[in-house]
């Protein structure tokens, strides 16, 4: 069964306030539309199936105690009722060995804020219930402050049945529970590294057990707490769960990465003697609690990892069923090196990310790089990155399960095998999670710092019992949800996990130290991108801000290069390098080759996609009912205008009227046809805007507009000339080799008017009247709400704020649903359709919009903005008129504030 949220609000009236809730529900929503399944099984199976344990639970059956047979929660009054609850669940694991114990805290009056600083202003704060701690980590009935550090399980607690949201009665309420479920999980996979995060539902006497991954959720059915047999049931599910298949350590539980562990102070400590003199400056504003440790794996190498010390997050997408790509600075870690050596320090860049198992893995792309790297002279390797280690961490894993299925040895760590029985001596087990240098806690011991979550040594007393086995898991770093909940006909939805490193560092265009270096930086990514396209036959297909790096170490660069286009995994590729005598021609119709699966499932053959962040895409990928043949190389060159119209919005003293605000009003967000015609009022204002102070600048927007003007004029207009990249790189060329550009004027700083906000949905934002009640006020799609407006009806830690940037895939244009999320994706951007799954059919092949800069963020309302004619008055709320600037080109569409 998949549960839909999509007939939550239909035939209902709601009230005004409730109209509110559902504007700060919907994107959540449409994050979890059709991606909650509950699984078919009995109990015993999800918990063998979900949270696999090589350690049978010795203990008897727990019982009713009087206490409990009269807990009654009250709705409303839930917080009263969690003292009992609380004493019910230490009750359940009261006979467990001490280091593996967990413990209960009522953490409802305190918030908790994303896991990564640098990051939690653009998250709300969330306020769990009742939060589990780790194994052996005794928590006080009282902490004054949380962090997701200390937590390793939530539950959430409501006061009747009717609010389980798995029900099916599809209430608003039930979608603001899933939400919260939804959301404790995101930050318990995104603060420990999780595989996979478990929260409990309590609803009423109903429990039900949910496993979260980045590819979908899975419950279990639901089961009376007020019984033997449901008692029985947490039991085993707390006992396996602090007894994982794999790993030994502070923070092993099932769903654990096995290839990861936090910092120690040792760890620390290392980071800084081995910086030097440097530790200072590049540590500045890090926070150290937030860092790890990681193991790469080259393909093919099942014995020696690359590990690596990561210790700044530099960026993040964080929505739940994604990509969720986490890009971070580190520097490589061995133990017995702690020595500064002369020369500069070599810090690398490590991505992670959850590909779906149909695309190509990126490592795929970056070895054709490699191939092109040793084939040009050094002078011409501009503007890509190299990859030095690293794979796909899922495809091993299967490799490594197949084997231990089959009963042959894994000649690696952490072998599968049923007879791979753990011993109490933690060494004698290969886990990463069990570092050397991990200092002890005793138990009920809370640390404020790094290693809160640290405990002492494996007790005896959890040495894993003899007798029965299981079969071996499924695979944890290749999700697994969609196929056992579902059946092998969603297979393609299923991701991968990616961890590599990259040996260039850099910093985003945003963090510009001046104009000049923000030009040359670009157009070195754009010599990259042909690089890749005329050598190796790689066209990127998702050009935009966060995928354009700044170089700030060009450690080991014969010729460094001032700028990189990296990130391609939405990248298309020829089936073989073009012949180095003859550089490939941009293409038109060339064989590419295949997605992965495509051998086995027609609909991945058959799927035709158009890529890009949405901001950015080309203006023939926007426009619908164009007949495109596939993404070409046209489309990504002009993407690159895009991206320089963003950053100059954002960052650069412009004379555009709106100020600050102009790159919301150019780039709307939500609807294609508005966001193309808002696209073609910017290219046809004349004269463009000036950068004040910056001739060199104003020119070459003007002159990059003027070739993307001509390259994306209909027939009417006279005849298209195609972008290439010879003209594009010829008016980079000539600005950069003027002498007059400006000294040191760096970014500036893009803030929205308020960072405590109530985020504007569709138009409608909420503002606190004189009783504290919710009413409506109309903003700009966009626009911000000052703190003093935020209604007390904003659902709690539930909401994120706007994203900046999201990843899309346009698939073939279809019927476009009036105020619908598919009329932005051509699609249903969630996946699986509940109608799909339930006739057995296979769904279409999508990819969520992953977000480079925060969670999901809503479309607004589809506003009309017809054209009245030259001059005339708008109706949309998008704002005023460019005061009076005439457009070039007869009969061009305008769009209001443009």
């Amino acid at each position: 069964m998949s549960i839909s949220t999509g007939s939550i609000y239909s035939g209902r009236s709601w009230s005004t306030s409730a109209a509110l809730k559902v504007n700060q529900l919907e994107p959540w929503r449409r994050e979890l539309q059709d991606k909650i399944n509950i699984y078919d099984g009995d109990l015993d199976d999800f918990l063998k199936t979900f949270v696999p344990s090589r350690t049978p639970c010795p203990l008897d059956p727990p019982g009713v105690s009087a206490n409990l047979a009269q807990w009654t929660p009250q709705q409303g009054h839930e917080l009263q009722s969690y003292p009992l609850l609380i004493d019910t669940l230490k009750a359940i694991v009261s006979s467990f060995p001490d280091d593996k114990r967990l413990s209960f805290l009522n953490s409802h009056l305190k918030y908790l804020a994303f896991p990564f600083s640098a990051f939690a202003r653009d998250h709300h704060k969330s306020r769990p219930d009742i939060s589990v701690s780790f194994p052996g980590v005794a928590l006080p009935e009282r902490l004054d402050h949380l962090d997701w550090s200390q937590f390793s399980m939530i539950i959430e607690v409501k006061a009747t049945e009717e609010e389980d949201p798995f029900g099916g009665s599809g209430t608003m309420t039930h979608t603001d529970t899933l939400v919260q479920l939804a959301v404790n999980a995101r930050n318990l996979l995104f603060a420990h590294g999780f595989l996979a995060a478990f929260t409990i539902g309590i609803y009423g006497e109903v429990v039900r057990i949910v496993r979260f991954d980045h590819s979908c959720a899975v419950a279990s059915k639901g089961f009376h707490l007020k019984s033997s047999e449901g008692l029985k049931v947490l039991r085993d599910f707390f006992w396996r769960f602090v007894h994982p298949w794999e790993g030994v350590g502070p923070q092993a539980v099932v769903g654990c990465d096995a290839t990861l562990r936090r910092l120690s102070s040792a760890d620390k400590d290392w980071l800084k003697n081995r910086l030097g003199d440097e530790s200072e400056e590049i540590l500045e504003g890090v926070d150290l609690s937030e860092g790890r440790v990681v193991q790469l794996w080259d393909d093919g190498n099942t014995t020696q990892p690359t590990s690596v010390l990561l210790f700044k997050l530099i960026d993040v997408n964080a929505r739940l069923f994604s990509r969720s790509t986490m890009v971070w600075l580190g520097i490589e870690y061995n133990e017995n090196d702690s020595e500064h050596t002369d020369g500069e320090v070599e810090l690398r860049i490590v991505k992670e990310s959850w590909r779906q198992i149909i695309r190509i893995p990126e490592k795929t792309f970056y070895d054709r790089l490699s191939e092109v790297k040793r084939s040009v002279p050094d002078d011409e390797w501009v503007g890509l990155p190299e990859i030095l280690h690293g794979g796909d961490l899922g495809i091993r894993d299967v490799d490594r399960w197949k084997r231990a299925c089959s009963g042959e040895q894994w000649l690696g760590d952490g072998d599968l095998s049923v007879s791979s029985v753990l011993t109490p001596d933690a060494s004698a087990y290969p886990s990463f999670l069990s570092a050397q240098d991990v200092e002890p806690l005793s138990t009920g011991e809370i640390s404020q710092d790094a290693d809160a979550s640290v405990v002492s040594p494996i007790d005896s007393a959890s040495a894993p019992i003899s007798g029965d086995t299981e079969d071996v898991p499924y695979p944890m770093h290749q999700t697994w949800s969609w196929r056992l909940s579902k059946g092998e006909n969603c297979r393609m939805y299923e991701r991968s996990h990616m961890r590599f490193m990259v040996d260039t560092v850099g910093r985003p265009l945003s963090r510009f130290k001046s104009t000049k270096e923000l030009v040359a930086a670009m157009r070195d990514a754009i010599k990259g991108h042909r690089l890749a396209m005329e050598r190796g036959g790689i066209l990127h297909r998702d050009v935009s801000n966060g995928n354009i790096l700044i170089v700030d170490r060009p450690t080991g660069r014969k010729h460094p290069c001032t700028g990189i286009l990296h990130d391609f995994d939405y990248s298309s590729m020829t089936l073989s390098p073009p012949d180095a005598e003859h550089p490939l021609e941009p293409p038109e119709n060339v064989p590419l080759y295949p997605l992965e699966l495509s051998s086995e499932i027609q609909s991945v053959v058959e799927f035709k996609e158009r890529t890009g962040t949405y901001y950015f895409i080309a203006l023939e990928l926007m426009k619908s009912g164009l007949q495109v043949p596939v993404h070409l190389t046209r489309h990504d060159l002009e993407s690159f205008y895009w991206v320089l119209v963003w950053i100059v919005l954002r960052h650069t003293n412009h004379d555009h009227p709106s100020g600050m605000r102009a790159c919301d009003k150019v780039f709307p967000y939500g609807d294609d046809e508005d966001a193309t015609i808002h696209k073609e009022a910017w290219i046809n204002r004349w004269p463009a805007i000036k950068i004040h102070g910056n001739e060199p600048l104003s020119v070459l927007l003007d002159k990059f507009g003027h070739l993307v003007d001509h390259a994306t004029k209909g027939p009417r207009h006279g005849p298209q000339i195609p972008l290439t990249y010879d003209a594009i790189l010829q008016v980079f060329d000539e600005v950069l080799a003027r002498n007059d550009w400006p000294v040191d004027d760096k970014a500036i700083p893009f803030v929205r008017e308020n960072t405590r906000t109530a985020t504007v949905y569709g138009g409608n934002v909420i503002r606190k009247g004189a009783q504290g009640s919710g009413t409506l006020g109309k903003r700009t799609h966009g626009e911000h709400v000052t703190g003093s407006e935020v209604g007390s009806v904003l659902m709690s830690g539930s909401m994120p704020l706007p994203s900046i940037a999201h990843t899309m895939d346009l698939t073939k244009p279809q019927k476009r649903r009036k105020g619908s999320s598919a009329s932005v994706l051509g699609g249903d951007p969630a996946g699986p359709s509940s109608s799909a799954v339930a006739s057995g059919s296979n769904p279409p092949v999508t990819d969520d919009p992953p977000t480079r800069e925060s969670s999901p963020t809503p479309a607004p309302r589809r506003r009309s903005t017809r054209p009245r004619g030259r001059g005339s008055k708008t109706t949309s709320g998008a704002g005023k008129a460019s005061g009076g600037r005439r457009s070039r080109g007869s009969g061009a569409r305008r769009a209001p504030g443009a």
